[in-house]
């Protein structure tokens, strides 16, 4: 083998070897950096935040409207070795009071339903309420997003809906034949003495 052939191979080799080292580390694989699609974080629509011992996981207010009552949607969480209470006030000076075992947790979406009234933000804005964890005396300010039956993963836990009187909005009673609503009864006059 003729040395300029030898020396074309090992330059050969190198070049390989160098262009195999630099697409390695180009494409920051190793064994100490796992993959990002490893790590799976649940989508939330609500806020996580922590108050005290307690924690508060994807926390929202379901509601139609500013001046409609709301419900209180997420997880609390107590992290303390006593038992709890948690108020939430809102900014119309309603509040809900939710027990939180100790080193337990709570769901809302379970009844009964969690209801500031009225809610004091429409759907799409952020609403400031004050969190307040009884037993510590430990309390902030949090807002919470404002959101409505648009996504339908909320559709059944939504409050009533404005003037039906029941969440799914019953239809009103119809004439028959006519496919027009029933008049309501007009009272009567109470009798003269």
């Amino acid at each position: 083998m003729a040395p300029t052939t030898l020396l074309a191979g090992i330059r050969s080799a190198i070049a390989a070897l160098a262009l195999g080292v630099l697409l390695l580390t180009g494409t920051g694989c190793s064994s100490d950096n796992p993959a990002e699609t490893t790590k799976i974080t649940p989508a939330t629509n609500g806020i996580n935040t922590v108050v005290g011992p307690i924690k508060l996981a994807d926390m929202l207010i379901l509601s139609y409207g500013a001046d409609q009552p709301g419900r209180i949607m997420g997880t609390v969480f107590n992290t303390s070795a006593t038992d709890a209470v948690v108020t939430i006030s809102g900014a119309s000076g309603s509040t809900v009071s939710i027990p939180v075992k100790a080193n337990g947790e709570t769901s809302l979406a379970q009844p009964p339903a969690m209801m500031l009234d009225p809610t004091s933000g429409s759907p799409g804005t952020l609403v400031t309420v004050r969190v307040s964890e009884d037993s510590t005396d430990t309390s902030a300010e949090v807002q919470l997003p404002v959101l409505d039956s648009t996504l339908p993963e909320y559709q059944s836990y939504m409050p009533a809906s404005p003037g039906s009187g029941t969440a799914s909005g019953a239809p009103s009673p119809t004439q028959p034949g006519t496919g027009s609503p029933s008049p309501s009864p007009s009272p009567s006059p109470s009798p003269s003495p």
